[in-house]
């Protein structure tokens, strides 16, 4: 059984949490998504400042860490960035129109429409009949409907 939710009703028990920080709502899958950036930011800075380089290690971690509020912040048209990217694949992969037949010349619908009404043109002619009355038959007729 598929259960479908409206788009204004977030699923799941974390999606409906929010916490408000100043002028921002972040939601608890948001915190998540930055406190691993964070992490994984904290982790790139120490191993780069233990070889000796401290500025290639707060490079690389600011780096990380903008990469992981865009995925954490990201929203168009209320699709997170996942699901943005699988609706991306889908539009585009998936559903493309099957071409059944390739292998041939494609023709004018305009020239085909000309063509069909050159051979609809019949040539009219017109044939003039003689009137033969004769005055017997006049008569005939009018004899038969005077009785």
């Amino acid at each position: 059984m598929k259960v479908v939710y409206p788009k204004n009703i977030k699923r799941g028990l974390l999606a409906g949490m929010t916490f408000s920080i100043g002028p921002l709502t972040i939601s608890v899958i948001q915190m998540f998504v930055l406190a691993i950036g964070v992490a994984a930011a904290l982790a790139a800075f120490n191993g780069f400042s233990k070889s000796g380089s401290k500025v290639v290690g707060v490079l690389v971690a600011i780096i990380i860490l903008i990469i992981f509020i865009v995925i954490a912040f990201f929203k168009v048209s209320e699709l997170w960035l996942v699901a943005y990217i699988a609706k991306l694949i889908r539009n585009n992969f998936f559903d493309a129109k099957k071409k059944f037949q390739v292998n041939y010349e494609k023709k004018n619908p305009l020239d085909i429409m000309i063509q069909e009404s050159k051979t609809k043109e019949e040539k009219q002619i017109i044939e003039q009949k003689e009137n033969k009355f004769d005055k017997q038959i006049l008569t005939d007729i009018e004899k038969k409907w005077l009785i």
